[in-house]
């Protein structure tokens, strides 16, 4: 799966985030399970090639598994995080996508809205998705991708993939991929789907 992004989002990337492995690169790279690690969160499954840690609540509406396996929200060099959105029918329903990624970097991925995004794409639930990109350099650098989702039966989610300065260029790909070509909507109504909001259960 190829990342779509601009030449000149490219090249700041580039330039931004360092391409030689580091120590840590490296010891994921030779760490990739070979058995992929599946989850079920939120109404939707997906795999990590890497040993991730167990689901962690960010907030009411969100969860997140991060690595390394011992690691937590903030002290880690990858996550995936999942964000419930509201139907809709509910309030904030009658935002737009644009609007609704605004208010998500506001009040929950923490990223300032005086920062211009850049546009990327992923091919995720067998559709081209379009997202936004952020490389904040302080307080952590880190990188930020975060796309919005629409699934059956009016449900709304945001699923933010996020990777520290630390991790090379190849090794992010590789995770994000991974996990964006893995995810499958759950059926609604489903044993499956409703386990997927009581995850802490199995814990």
């Amino acid at each position: 799966m190829r990342l779509l992004l601009t030449l000149g989002w490219s090249l700041t990337l580039l330039g931004a985030f360092p391409l030689p492995m580091g120590r840590a690169s490296e010891a994921m790279t030779q760490a990739v399970a070979p058995v992929p690690q599946r989850y079920q969160l939120l109404g939707l499954s997906f795999e990590t090639p890497l040993p991730f840690s167990p689901p962690t609540s960010l907030s009411e509406n969100a969860v997140a598994v991060v690595y390394p396996a011992n690691a937590v929200p903030g002290e880690h060099e990858l996550m995936v995080s999942l964000i419930s959105l509201p139907k809709t029918s509910e309030v904030l329903g009658g935002l737009s996508d644009q609007e609704l990624r605004s208010w998500l970097r506001f009040t929950q991925v923490g990223g300032p809205l005086s920062v211009a995004p850049a546009r990327i794409e992923r091919r995720i639930l067998g559709r081209r998705v379009r997202g936004e990109v952020f490389y904040y350099p302080t307080p952590r650098p880190i990188h930020q991708e975060l796309y919005l989702l629409h699934l059956q039966g009016g449900q709304r989610l945001a699923i933010l993939f996020e990777a520290e300065e630390q991790v090379s260029l190849p090794v992010m790909e590789q995770v994000f991929n991974h996990v964006a070509a893995s995810l499958q909507e759950l059926p609604p109504r489903s044993r499956e789907w409703k386990r997927s909001f009581e995850w802490w259960k199995n814990r």
